[in-house]
């Protein structure tokens, strides 16, 4: 199972996950979010890092924004929020061949019943807010879980997971990875790095223990 840290804003953060292993980190460039970094701050951390890769978050569905960002600051991957159009994230899909595509669903009660026709690489499943789209430190309905099994193998599970949860999450589905942003926060983007041992440390037994 694989990790992503969303919502990175201080170089230290970076290079802490990475040190731990930390495969994934997501830089927001939504401007309304509590974690929006400028993209000339996401450059400069980005390219201090060797392994970790770089996912940016984008929720406006505009094409020229995200490709110059993108090659500014040498992303690995694009994570999109576009209202869960199957055409712009196919569009998305053909536009960077090379980079990772994640898209995005905020779920109320269900998932989508056109998800196998989104072509992204992974899926991320979050928390629904009319307000905010990701970051809210809520949890969806995880009795729902079972419905993602069948996409489990290349899905990330987000909203509201914290070394409390973390346990409880893992009883229920495995999925390709876990993404988390304000459940390891001193402060919107400001990391704690006690968390990131912990859910490390458990996302580590549970590896241990399913291979």
């Amino acid at each position: 199972m694989k990790v992503k840290i969303c919502g990175i804003t201080q170089e230290s953060d970076a290079l802490f996950c990475e040190k731990i292993g930390v495969e994934y980190l997501g830089f927001n460039f939504f401007k309304l979010s509590k974690r929006y970094i400028y993209p000339e701050k996401a450059r400069e951390i980005i390219s201090s890092l060797r392994n970790a890769k770089a996912i940016g978050v984008f929720v406006e569905p505009e094409i020229d924004h995200i490709e110059k960002i993108v090659g500014f600051c040498n992303l690995s991957g694009i994570q999109i929020y576009a209202d869960q159009s199957v055409e712009f994230c196919n569009r998305i899909r053909k536009l960077f061949p090379k980079s990772i595509v994640i898209q995005a669903f905020r779920i109320r009660n269900t998932i989508p019943e056109n998800i196998l026709a989104f072509e992204s690489d992974y899926f991320l499943f979050d928390s629904f807010d009319p307000e905010m789209p990701g970051g809210t430190g809520k949890t969806f309905n995880w009795n729902i879980l079972p419905l993602i099994e069948p996409v489990a193998h290349k899905s990330f599970i987000a909203g509201g997971i914290n070394p409390d949860n973390i346990d409880k999450l893992f009883s229920s589905i495995t999925p390709f990875g876990i993404d988390i942003a304000s459940g390891v926060e001193k402060s919107p983007g400001i990391k704690d790095k006690e968390k990131i041992k912990k859910i490390m440390e458990r996302v580590t037994r549970f590896n241990e223990k399913n291979t």
